[in-house]
């Protein structure tokens, strides 16, 4: 079946492929973002140790400060923790619901990849984030239900800048798709067969993640639409009958606004990870030391939770406050899958 157009598709994250086809070899990720940083928020070393306020050091005699490489990778934990308990993405992600596997489903779906991607879509070249596909379930789409389809990842948007390896061709490629849902296809089991959805027909719901389908045009494939249902016996439900490829994350704009407190929850989750690491050195359980000099005693009590106790449980509520002021405006209404 012939579909209503083609979309480019393009991995928005910075990836490194020089490895792809080697033994153990594969795409890596190497920045995010428009200025290709190594976490997703922007945020840096130096940013950690300013909001944690203690000097981040391993404890000793001398107290050895904790490598840059280490707060990295503690902020980029961080980074992922938040990622998983809300389904909010910190970067602009080009989101692939399936990647295609073969260049029929390339071509059916109406998707072009890159001329070096052999016809299908390739990880780090097309996309950056595999996902699976939906279940169809026609209930969605009876009455008022304009087929709404809540997506897994949120916000749904376009970015509003580019990777700086980017020519100015896929530049103006990506300003044609001036949806953030960039191609919707439902597959026909019994026929083998993709009906793409016109891209005018999108109404988005940016921060909840959630599509309706809207007839703008084409009205007339509707009719076609209902016959190839019927084609199928009538199913009120196809599991992984729904692809789609969509762009989500926040972007510069939003750690400007109203998403501004997403770095705050970040560095708080590390700073947990900072601190309850670094009381490992500190005496750890102990609950009092002592000495005496020149016949004056001194002692050092400690909690039983450990040295950084209290600064840890401030930061813990702190991230629990911030993590259900995020998952509230991202959350939206909720559909289930078959």
């Amino acid at each position: 079946m012939a579909s209503p157009g083609t979309v480019n598709s393009f991995a928005l994250w910075t990836w490194d492929t020089s490895t792809v086809g080697q033994p153990g070899g594969g795409p890596v990720v190497t920045g995010y973002g428009s200025n290709a940083t190594v976490t997703k928020t922007g945020l840096m070393p130096a940013d950690l140790q300013g909001f944690v306020g203690i000097p981040l050091s391993q404890y000793g005699n001398p107290p050895v400060p904790i490598p840059s490489t280490t707060l990295i990778q503690w902020i980029q934990y961080a980074e992922d923790w938040v990622e998983q308990r809300t389904g909010l993405l910190l970067t602009p992600t080009w989101v692939a619901s399936p990647p295609t596997k073969i260049p029929l489903q390339t071509q059916d779906t109406g998707i072009i990849v890159n001329p070096n991607s052999n016809g299908v879509q390739q990880e780090g070249v097309d996309y950056d984030l595999e996902d699976a596909p939906y279940d169809f379930f026609f209930p969605r789409a009876q009455d008022e239900g304009w087929m709404m389809q809540s997506l897994r990842y949120r916000p749904v948007r376009n970015p509003n800048s580019f990777p700086l390896t980017w020519s100015l061709s896929q530049m103006q490629q990506f300003a044609k798709q001036y949806t953030a849902v960039k191609n919707t296809a439902y597959i026909y089991p019994l026929l083998n067969d993709f009906f793409r959805v016109p891209q005018s027909w999108y109404v988005e719901d940016s921060d909840f993640g959630l599509l309706r389908l809207v007839p703008a045009q084409n009205v007339q494939m509707l009719p076609l639409f209902a016959m190839q249902l019927a084609f199928m016996g009538f199913a009120e439900s196809i599991p992984g009958g729904l692809w789609f490829q969509y762009t989500a994350g926040l972007n510069q704009s939003d750690y400007r606004s109203r998403f501004s407190f997403i770095k705050q929850l970040v560095l708080a989750q590390a700073s947990i990870q900072a601190l309850s690491t670094m009381q490992g050195t500190v005496n750890y359980g102990a609950t009092e030391t002592g000495m005496t000099i020149d016949g004056i005693q001194y002692k050092t009590q400690y909690d039983r939770g450990g040295a950084f106790i209290g600064p840890i449980r401030q930061f813990t509520r702190m991230r629990d406050e911030l993590l259900a002021e995020a998952i509230n405006k991202v959350s939206g209404p909720m559909t289930i899958t078959i």
